[in-house]
């Protein structure tokens, strides 16, 4: 019995030093002290509990995970212990049990914000929206000035894609913390989905402002700067992201987008180290953005095939320029000499990433057709000029197919037929083109959209049917009114048809691109003159 008192006193004299060390934040030498407690008694609570935070705060979470569990064992009615253990579950993203926690905290505790902000976290993460927001609305209707629950559902409004109440939230963490770098880039992010790219632009300066050595921010500014056309401020900061990262999608993606821009630039020396630092990210399932997957295999096929084709063939003479106007799908051509007129002339490629005719037929005006318009007017008078966009409105699940879909499935009165969503996406676009063309006197050539060459798992008979049909009438429909007004025509469709909408599979080089050799092909067989 004395032994067991003197065991206890001991105890609490460490705890005593443990509590006064773990306060003036010198948490390792506290955590050194409630380990000795623990080897004096294993289920010592207060240890447990407090060196469960220590090491959750070091990021050993599996540790945490079992001090904290043992410590809910030993003393469920304690409150506190909830939030904490819910707190490594939520880091452990095992956000379900984590609610679980949370609530049996907040039974004793309803209206403690930081817990409600943490639960809305969870339930943010579970898509659980809207009880997200009620819980995010008790958290600030407790503490109005609390940041971190307006930046995380600032965070969970973009994922909504309501971007001017994210932008709204972000605005007010910075009222009460100008310094918060984060909301600095966030808000930045809000304002390029709504088209305010100048102020999205200073937003991420003064995020580096603060933060100036921070990865992101970098990336996002270059991103800003590529899609303004500003590519050359572009490769700094893209460089900048590779310069203070080491590993992960930050730094694979900063390498892709410089491998692209570099390849745009005719600086392949530069393009292979690049790609070989981005291909990482393939086979990656937790990397979300489908597209840098989609640009970084292209890239490396692209780059494969212009290896294998100079050690077969060698390119003619170039007499002049055909400037390629489009997104991913002009990497096909850039570079290409291909015969046009009596002339061979190399393509030059513009990149407008991710640029839709839907988009530039917009009645509103957006960063894709002012890219659109400067590069067309910085091309010198009377160029030919090849334009490339269209196939990304014509994808089976997306764009155009998919639009008109909802507009049937919906309850509106009156729906717009399929052939006249695309004649008035055509029409739209083309006019828009002419308009910007306008005294340029240019020989435009308007590229159709391929054949589908994709995976058709997951999609019926019936749809792929479907799918081809539609991709029959967007091409008839372009090619006509191309050549009603004036300008050539480049049937990349009839090159790749099997038949039925589907591709012959000769001339592709993945699932949405052609080969670069398929251009020349095009050109030689169904480039239709107006």
């Amino acid at each position: 019995m004395a032994g067991s008192t003197a065991a206890e006193a001991e105890a609490a004299q460490l705890m005593q030093k443990a509590l006064v060390l773990h306060q003036t934040g010198k948490l390792a030498d506290a955590a050194v002290l409630y380990q000795q407690i623990l080897q004096i008694n294993a289920r010592h609570f207060d240890a447990l509990q407090f060196l469960g935070m220590i090491k959750r705060s070091t990021g050993e979470l599996l540790q945490a995970l079992d001090l904290l569990s043992l410590a809910v064992s030993i003393n469920p009615a304690h409150t506190i212990i909830h939030a904490s253990l819910g707190n490594v579950l939520l880091d452990l993203e095992r956000h379900a049990d984590a609610i679980a926690s949370y609530d049996r905290f907040l039974l004793a505790k309803p209206d403690f914000a930081e817990v409600l902000n943490n639960k809305a976290n969870a339930l943010s993460a579970l898509g659980r929206e809207a009880e997200a927001m009620v819980c995010y609305a008790q958290a600030l209707s407790q503490q109005p000035d609390f940041p971190d629950a307006y930046f995380n559902r600032g965070n969970l409004y973009m994922d909504m894609r309501q971007y001017a109440l994210a932008l709204n939230d972000y605005e007010k963490v910075l009222r009460v913390n100008a310094t918060h770098f984060q909301s600095w880039n966030n808000r930045g992010n809000a304002l390029l989905k709504l088209e305010r790219l100048p102020e999205a632009s200073q937003s991420y300066q003064q995020g580096l402002n603060i933060a100036p050595d921070n990865p992101e921010l970098h990336g996002c500014l270059a991103n800003v700067y590529k899609i303004t056309g500003q590519l050359n401020e572009a490769v700094e900061h893209y460089a900048k992201v590779l310069q203070l990262t080491t590993t992960g999608f930050p730094r694979q993606n900063a390498a892709l987008q410089l491998a692209i821009l570099h390849y745009v630039f005719g600086n392949p020396a530069n393009v292979d180290a690049l790609l070989q630092v981005a291909k990482d990210m393939l086979g990656n399932a937790l990397i979300k953005d489908k597209g840098s997957l989609i640009y970084c295999v292209f890239m490396l096929k692209i780059q494969a095939w212009w290896q294998s084709f100079r050690q077969q063939a060698s390119l003619p003479q170039a007499q002049g320029i055909l400037y390629v106007i489009g997104e991913s799908h002009m990497l096909s051509t850039h570079n290409l000499i291909l015969g046009y007129r009596g002339q061979h002339l190399q393509c030059k490629g513009l990149w407008i990433e991710g640029c839709t005719q839907w988009q530039i037929g917009q009645s509103e005006t957006n960063h894709y057709q002012q890219l659109m318009t400067q590069y067309l007017q910085a091309i010198p008078v009377a160029s030919c000029v090849l334009i490339t966009i269209g196939e990304i409105d014509c994808r089976i699940d997306s764009g155009i197919l998919k639009a008109s879909k909802k507009s049937i499935e919906s309850t509106e009165a009156a729906t717009v037929s399929l052939s006249q969503r695309v004649h008035d996406t055509v029409v739209a676009f083309l006019d828009f083109i002419e308009i910007q063309a306008q005294q340029r006197q240019f020989k435009l050539i308007i590229s159709g959209v391929p054949a589908y060459h994709m995976n058709e798992t997951g999609h019926t008979d019936g749809e792929l049917q479907e799918f081809g049909q539609f991709l029959v009438l967007f091409n008839a429909s372009l090619r006509q009114q191309v050549i009603a007004r004036g300008m050539d025509f480049l049937d990349v469709f009839a090159l790749t048809d099997s038949g039925t909408g589907k591709a012959s599979q000769q001339w592709h080089i993945d699932d949405h691109h052609l080969r670069p050799d398929g251009i020349l092909e095009a050109f030689s067989r169904h480039l239709i003159a107006s």
